[in-house]
């Protein structure tokens, strides 16, 4: 019987001092060795990261960002953009701004879908739709509202209109609703050109690709993720009784070649310390979890290793044996991973490893994306700086008042007691040189407050620093 095996990769880097709360960052990356474990490495990883998000005191890491060495993916800026569009649509619609709203919800879906490979939460595109719907409605076309509440059914079947929608709204859902009953359906089929790869419809994983689902006619939005790639997506459009077709062209990151090498030798010498030590010196990380998966026919014999990333040491170790054509085989493989690895604090003895890993892992800038935080400027300075720089416009006041109250003084003393005009220059001089000594005063009193400002707030900027970047 063939054996093959996968590499599950979990690497936890702990928080900075700033960010303690949070826990322990974690990123995961599946490797399979022979193409028959491609389908289970999907599987366990997609398992563990369920496992890992669903603990509060963890946070997740995109390993897509991580390699790529950015703060965030691609998508993520059109989702983002997305979000602010529909908060404008939103808000058009609440001054009852039809046409405005119509357009910024238009516009919105449009990034929605260039988005799509970042989009984990189908929610907030529903309630565009809806929005956009309602805005249509409200305007009298019909026609246009139908086909937004349709394709918010077709994303879920189960979707209703808000208890507060206007009746007019309600009305064009409730005639949609009575054709939806029994909803037209058709086939979606997902491949990835690095074979088997996560498959999420809609905002929801629906298994490994090559996958053929039975979906609901209409536009669906498809993500194709595996760890080491930039994800891929995109809105397909599935009509009644036919079959639609989503090619994924997945791309490896920037630093995933040189991180497969390097899981490529622990998947062929995983008793070998030192090839764990180049994968963590690669990454810099705190700690690893390897799950070492060995398929045999239907059964996978997952063998897992809690690793300190700085010592080599092993924390923690499990084995479980689970059968890949259970329905249960995901939910299982997610409960070993929380169960034996991430539930309770207390890791006891690590056992020494064979090799000790050289004591410079730890140096050098992260690799997080964003990780190596430049801290941010307090309130205090930036209130400092334009408190100073505000402080000018009084200072230049009260100077050049204090040259036009000279020339003042000088034209109040020239003049002969008897000259008409001497009361008048004599209240312009006065007024002047009041004017002088108020704006003097007053910048001078700002320039000190500024000051003030920029002592104090570079002192917190200073303690951040330390606590931030300790050693910097």
């Amino acid at each position: 019987m063939r054996t093959t095996f996968s590499l599950f990769i979990a690497l936890s880097f702990i928080a900075a001092a700033a960010r303690a709360e949070d826990g322990l960052l974690t990123v995961s990356v599946a490797i399979a060795v022979d193409s028959g474990a491609a389908r289970a490495a999907v599987q366990v990883a997609s398992a563990a990261r369920d496992a890992v998000a669903s603990d509060p005191t963890l946070t997740v890491v995109n390993l897509e960002a991580l390699l790529d060495g950015t703060d965030a993916p691609p998508a993520g800026a059109r989702l983002t953009e997305a979000r602010r569009l529909k908060d404008k649509a939103d808000l058009a619609l609440s001054m009852v701004d039809l046409p405005v709203a119509a357009d910024a919800f238009a516009t919105s879906m449009v990034a929605w879908e260039q988005g799509a490979a970042g989009l984990t939460n189908i929610n907030e595109v529903i309630n565009t739709l809806e929005k956009q719907a309602t805005t249509f409605a409200l305007q009298g076309e019909t026609a246009a509202a139908r086909q937004s509440f349709e394709k918010a059914l077709a994303l879920d079947p189960g979707f209703r209109i808000a208890a507060e929608a206007p009746p007019r709204a309600k009305k064009v859902f409730d005639d949609v609703v009575k054709g939806w009953r029994s909803p037209p359906m058709g086939q979606l089929t997902v491949y990835a050109t690095t074979g088997a790869a996560e498959v999420w419809v809609d905002g929801v994983p629906r298994g490994a690709a090559p996958l053929t689902l039975d979906v609901p006619a209409g536009r669906h939005f498809v993500r194709v993720y595996r760890e080491g790639y930039r994800a891929w997506g995109g809105a397909v459009d599935v009509k009644k009784g036919s079959d639609a077709t989503a090619q994924a062209a997945l791309k490896p990151t920037t630093g995933f070649a040189q991180l497969d090498e390097l899981l490529g030798r622990l998947a062929r010498n995983p008793d070998n310390s030192q090839n764990l030590a180049d994968v963590v010196r690669f990454l810099k990380v705190d700690r690893v979890l390897l799950t070492l998966v060995e398929v045999q026919g239907p059964i996978a014999n997952i063998s897992g290793f809690y690793v300190d990333g700085v010592s080599g040491g092993t924390l923690r170790k499990g084995q479980k044996s689970l059968s890949i054509d259970s329905n249960f085989f995901d939910r299982d493989a997610a409960t070993f991973v929380r169960e034996r690895f991430l539930q309770g604090q207390n890791l006891g003895n690590v056992e020494a490893p064979p090799k000790k890993i050289e004591p410079d892992l730890r140096r050098g800038p992260s690799r997080l994306p964003g990780q190596a935080e430049e801290v941010e400027t307090p309130g205090l300075v930036i209130a400092g700086w334009v408190t100073v720089g505000t402080a000018i416009v009084p200072l230049a006041t009260g100077i050049a008042l204090g040259v036009v109250t000279l020339n003042q003084n000088e034209a109040f003393h020239s003049r002969a007691q008897t000259d008409p005009q001497l009361e008048e220059i004599k209240s312009t001089w006065l007024f002047t040189a009041v004017g002088a000594d108020v704006g003097v005063l007053l910048g001078s009193g700002m320039l000190a407050t500024g000051a003030l400002l920029l002592v104090n707030g570079y002192a917190e900027q200073s303690a951040l620093q330390d606590v931030m970047e300790p050693g910097r």
